[in-house]
């Protein structure tokens, strides 16, 4: 039978999080049905020992085990592809969940016929296991979107605090695999095919001070960051205009920042490009991206994926 819930959950190096995490998603409020993917990827610590345990106990609880770090947004496709719900919840398995985090947003989903359902995640200074998250309750202040894409070219929705349809998630291609980080490439791609986005001011989960977010290292994310919307630009040319000068201005900001913190790029063309696009002038397609890949693709310490 299918689960309401497919819980997918990608793991690395994660062991000392994980039966923190794991106790608030077994403390789940809301009678929904559930199954839980775990995908590790290719963790050095106890990481697999701890979820192999889970899986003893709890029979709704699946492990796909890997033996090489292809990092988390390969992962994320991986364990999507095994799984059976009618939603996918997607979180850090290093923060804790509020205990009516899913039912909420389930709630959320079907009352505005939405098949994105985002919400907050708030930082603390107290390690995992001495925080407590507080239940989210009835009080939520909800924006709808008819126009996914537009919001998500707005504000940013990066964390990783998502309740989608699968089925988006399969008409959409999941993460682009071409990235490490999926933060950025999963909401942009999704939200090209979504029906309705709600982004939704509530606390689904709350963030220790674990120190291990990949997107910790900045110039990882302003990497992935470029890469992001240069590809989803270079698949996309029927964008319209307006779509598309913000999705190059997106690159042309990830590109500055990246400059702003050592990235070799020229600081003029950097200029001319941001000016000429806040002005309206030029094409703002993918070929204008070009002169910057070498740039990017030449910076030490980014980790790419290794596609399995």
């Amino acid at each position: 039978m299918m689960p309401d819930v497919s819980f997918v959950l990608p793991v690395f190096n994660k062991e000392n999080a994980l039966p923190h995490f794991f106790e608030t998603l077994l403390a789940q409020q809301g009678g929904f049905s559930c199954e839980v993917i775990f995908v590790d990827d290719a963790s050095t610590d106890g990481s697999r020992a701890v979820l192999e345990g889970f899986a003893k106990q709890y029979d709704f609880v699946c492990v796909i085990a890997n033996d090489d770090n292809a990092g988390p947004a390969i992962r994320l496709n991986q364990g999507a592809e095994r799984a059976r719900g009618k939603y996918l919840a997607l979180f850090d398995c290093d923060e804790l969940l509020a205990p009516d985090a899913v039912s909420c947003m389930l709630r959320l989903a079907e009352e505005y016929d939405a098949d994105m359902v985002h919400g907050r995640g708030r930082k603390t200074d107290a390690i995992i296991a001495r925080a407590n998250i507080d239940m989210i309750g009835n009080n939520i202040d909800a924006k709808i979107f008819d126009d996914a894409l537009e919001r998500i070219l707005g504000r940013g929705m990066v964390r990783m605090t998502w309740l989608v349809e699968r089925k988006l998630f399969e008409k959409s291609g999941g993460c682009d695999p071409d990235i490490f980080i999926q933060d950025e490439s999963l909401p942009l791609r999704l939200s090209y095919h979504g029906r309705r986005v709600v982004d939704a001011d509530m606390v689904v989960t709350l963030v220790p001070d674990a120190g291990s977010h990949l997107s910790a290292n900045k110039m990882q994310q302003h990497h992935d960051r470029f890469f992001a919307y240069a590809n989803f630009l270079r698949a996309h040319p029927e964008l319209g205009l307006a779509k598309r000068r913000k999705v190059f201005g997106k690159c042309i900001s990830a590109a500055r920042k990246a400059k702003r913190d050592g990235a070799p790029f020229n600081w003029l063309d950097l200029q001319l490009q941001y000016l000429a696009n806040k002005l309206s002038i030029g094409p703002a397609d993918s070929t204008s991206l070009n002169r910057f890949v070498p740039v990017f693709e030449q910076i030490s310490g980014i980790r790419r994926p290794i596609k399995p």
